[in-house]
């Protein structure tokens, strides 16, 4: 940090001062000449003490400066960088340690020599309207040159190539440059030549394009890919390599645009071999750019991908044609889940129609005649009554089996097509629950919503409701272990449910799905209430009463 300097006072300002400080002492007992020379010494000694001050803080200052200047010399030798001054001549006025070894000099020799005589001869010129534009414009400038920096075994002069920076100090009208160290020849060359080294290790093509285009460099693989030598392809634009038309318009123009706007790209390209042969290539462009921001060079890295694509292209092609094969059999199925949906209705139809059919046969044959032989046995068991008792025995066992023939037949009957259901669902329903009643000795309640509800029912949704009740009946007596069955028909918001629900054991869902597969009669049920466009849920395990008891919920809109 540096101290705040007093500034210089002349001999008049410290008299001034002196005599203030003076001034401000009281007066003693003493005449007036003891008084005036006492105020003479105190005023010099006063003055003396003040330019004593001003001597100290000078020195002060003057150690600082001289201390700020070692470090700052210290630090200038000691850069990394190579630092000269140059005057308006190209005489060099100052150097630094770097950038005496860059040009292998000691500094005492150097300073007084021009700069341009450790220039290689080919780049003087450039150096002096170099040196003529900073000088001129004042503006700051940058180069790189070649520097002799020693000999070789045989006397040969060796070149280390330098990046100089260069700016002018207007205070002191030299020219200050910055000399880094970019290297020899000799290890520019090395390093050019394992990287190439390396380049032609990979199994990618490269290359590498300038600014216009064209071809700089290539690797080994490039020629193995393509075909073409080195020697053919240097100096070229890529485009001798492509084959533009298999392209879509547009398609380089928008590579191009990307690469100079995100610095990348990649894609597809289709090229062909010296010898004419297609292949497609995978190409990723990268750009380089240099120290302002502008494009240098173009890298494009490439690989021969034909198999690939001709591997995905097919695959592609089997994947679509297996899409249009399961599209077509998913087609099918379903026409044929359709056709098997209508044709089990009409089975179910004509099951019912025949069931009908056998009903009203045995009513009107069997039915009929059983009748008319109840009636002669009855005749004859009146006859015979009290005269001839063992033939009146014969006969009235003879009756009780008509009459039990008769009830025989009565519940084939109503097996086979109750004639309640000409009365209505609900009626049937009703007989169904009491049938129920009546044989399980089961607890049975019913639910049912308005006759009015049930009035537009088609007769064939009717009778699949009316089945769906005998079947799940049927199952609760066989295998629920239940002590109740709740039925609920209800209407609500244009839909018709039906419900059928016990408090049994139930059945677990892995056990119910093994059960639903070789269950003829849920299958039988589900596909008829499919096909008259309704629906059926079976809940296994109750989940509203703990998992307790069986639900079957069957569905249709009105």
């Amino acid at each position: 940090m540096t101290k705040r300097s007093r500034p210089e006072l002349n001999p008049g300002q410290l008299r001034e001062m002196a005599e203030r400080a003076v001034s401000a002492l009281p007066p003693e007992g003493a005449d007036s000449d003891q008084l005036r020379y006492w105020h003479e010494m105190q005023v010099n000694q006063i003055e003396l003490d003040l330019q004593q001050e001003a001597l100290a803080e000078l020195r002060s200052e003057r150690d600082e400066a001289d201390t700020m200047h070692q470090r700052y010399a210290a630090l200038y030798d000691q850069a990394p960088a190579g630092y000269l001054s140059l005057n308006h001549d190209g005489v060099i006025v100052r150097a630094n340690l770097a950038a005496c070894e860059l040009v292998q000099c000691d500094r005492d020799a150097l300073i007084g020599k021009r700069f341009e005589q450790f220039v290689a001869p080919q780049a003087q010129a450039g150096l002096r309207r170099f040196l003529s534009y900073v000088g001129e414009s004042g503006a700051r400038a940058v180069m790189e040159a070649p520097l002799f920096d020693g000999q070789t075994a045989d006397g040969a002069s060796t070149l280390r190539r330098v990046h100089i920076e260069a700016n002018l100090d207007e205070a002191s009208a030299t020219c200050r440059m910055i000399l880094t160290d970019i290297g020899s020849a000799d290890l520019r060359d090395a390093v050019r030549l394992r990287a190439m080294r390396v380049l032609d290790s990979i199994n990618e093509g490269v290359l590498v394009c300038d600014v216009d285009h064209n071809i700089v460099s290539v690797n080994h693989a490039f020629t193995t890919l393509t075909g073409y030598p080195v020697e053919e392809a240097l100096g070229r634009n890529p485009r001798f390599l492509g084959r533009r038309e298999n392209h879509p318009p547009g398609y380089f123009a928008d590579a191009m645009r990307q690469l100079r706007t995100a610095g990348r790209w990649a894609g597809d390209v289709f090229n062909s071999r010296q010898d004419g042969t297609p292949y497609t290539a995978h190409m990723s462009l990268t750009v380089i750019r240099d120290d302002n921001g502008a494009i240098s060079y173009f890298i494009g890295v490439f690989s021969d991908v034909t198999a690939q694509r001709e591997v995905e292209a097919a695959q592609l092609r089997w994947s679509q044609e297996l899409d249009a094969r399961v599209a077509a059999r998913t087609v099918e199925l379903s026409e044929s889940r359709e056709q098997l949906r209508k044709l089990a209705a009409h089975q179910e139809q004509i099951k019912e129609e025949e069931r009908k059919r056998i009903a009203r046969d045995i009513h009107d044959e069997l039915g009929q005649n059983l009748l008319a032989l109840r009636i002669d046995m009855s005749m004859l068991s009146a006859r015979t009554a009290g005269r001839q008792g063992l033939l009146h025995q014969r006969v009235n066992a003879a009756l009780e089996n008509v009459d039990a023939t008769i009830r025989s037949v009565r519940g084939i009957m109503n097996e086979l097509r109750p004639p309640v259901l000409d009365l209505g669902l609900a009626a049937a329903l009703e007989w169904q629950a009491a049938e129920f009643r009546k044989r399980s000795g089961l607890a049975c309640g019913l639910t049912l919503p308005d006759e009015a509800a049930c009035a537009t029912l088609h007769s064939n949704v009717a009778t699949t409701l009316f089945r769906a009740v005998q079947e799940a009946l049927s199952n609760v007596r066989r295998h629920a272990l239940a002590s109740r069955v709740d039925i609920v028909l209800a209407v609500a918001d244009g839909r018709l449910t039906l419900s059928i629900a016990d408090d049994g054991v139930g059945m677990a869902p892995e056990a119910a799905s093994r059960a639903g597969i070789h269950s003829f009669g849920l299958i039988g049920m589900a596909q008829r209430v499919a096909a008259l466009g309704g629906t059926l849920d079976i809940d296994y395990a109750r989940q509203a009463q703990g998992g307790k008891g069986c639900r079957l919920t069957l569905g249709f809109d009105l």
